[in-house]
Parts: structure tokens; C-alpha cells; sequence
């Protein structure tokens, strides 16, 4: 029988070229376990799923690049585990953003009979996001939506950290001016 590392590296490298069958493989060996794992930290199964599909998801777009220089296991918790924080970071940034907004429409009630609930403003924002260029549109919706860091963003759309940073400074000023905040 092979060394451990050895059947994981023989693994990494069938979905390195494509091997649909070895990715399945993977999925099944750990997929319940990351789960788990990841639910420490959403507190969620439903969310968990989430997250941890989201790795495999990446993993399997990104297969020509996906080299392993630890252990496999290793790399697949640790995957998770960023994945986890970075819907937390996420997820804690939607709820300043959803407080600010609606402390913005406490104080425009009383000004106003106008009024907005969480939903319309969701929309609002959203139909706001579909305004913004191109690039500065996926930008933020890979940051917003699904959770990329801005580097990882840069990665996948090849372009400077900086200019992510920056396209993103400029949605979210777009979206203050034109939500009234």
C-alpha cells in the first residue's frame, strides 16, 4: 500500500488534469468532516455546506494551479477554515453595513414618510451594484456575495490588489451617495 502522501499527491495530481472522477474522491473522503469543522465556526450546517462547497467549488476552477506542499488533509481544513472566517468577516461587515442603514432610516423617518424596510433597501442596494461598471460590479460581488478577500479577487480577475482596494472604494462611495447616507 502506498504511503499516505504519496496516494494524496498521485490524487492532487489526477485533478490537476482533470480527473472529474479523483475530484469526486476527494469530495467524498471529506466533505461530512469539513463540514463539521466548519460549522464551529458558522454555526450553521446549512451554512457550513455552504462554505465548504465553496472550497471544492475553487479547488476545482482553479485545478491546473492546484499544487499541495503540505498535507492534503492539512490544506483542505485549512481551506475551510479561511473560507469560515472570511464569511464571518463577511457576514459582520453586512451587519455594520445593515446598522448603519438602518439607523440612517430612523433618523430619515422623522423627516421623511418615506419609508424603506430592510427588503426594499436590499434591493435598492442591488439595483444600485447592477449601475456600477463592469469590472467594479464583479469586483464587489465577488467581495459581497461570495466572500473573496481582496487579494484573492486580484488572483482571479489578474489585476493589482490595489485596484481592487480601489474599485472598491469607489462602489461603496457610489452606493453612499446614492442611498442618501
Amino acid at each position: 500500500m502506498k504511503h499516505p502522501t504519496e496516494r494524496h499527491q498521485k490524487l492532487v495530481e489526477r485533478i490537476r488534469a482533470g480527473d472529474r472522477q479523483a475530484f469526486e474522491q476527494l469530495f467524498q473522503a471529506y466533505y461530512s468532516r469539513l463540514c463539521v469543522f466548519s460549522n464551529s465556526y458558522v454555526k450553521s450546517l446549512d451554512l457550513s455546506r455552504d462554505v465548504v462547497q465553496e472550497v471544492y467549488i475553487k479547488i476545482w476552477d482553479n485545478k491546473e494551479n492546484f499544487y499541495i506542499r503540505q498535507s492534503l488533509k492539512a490544506y483542505l481544513y485549512q481551506a475551510v477554515r479561511n473560507q469560515s472566517l472570511n464569511f464571518l468577516q463577511q457576514k459582520k461587515q453586512m451587519e455594520r453595513l445593515e446598522k448603519r442603514l438602518k439607523r440612517q432610516q430612523e433618523i430619515s423617518e422623522s423627516s421623511r414618510t418615506e419609508e424603506f424596510n430592510t427588503e426594499e433597501l436590499s434591493e435598492k442596494v442591488w439595483r444600485l451594484v447592477e449601475q456600477l461598471p463592469e469590472r467594479r460590479r464583479t469586483i464587489f460581488i465577488l467581495y459581497r456575495k461570495h466572500g473573496l478577500s481582496y487579494a484573492e479577487i486580484a488572483e482571479v480577475l489578474n489585476i493589482a490588489r490595489k485596484t481592487v482596494e480601489n474599485q472598491m472604494g469607489k462602489s461603496l462611495k457610489f452606493l453612499r451617495e446614492n442611498l442618501d447616507l
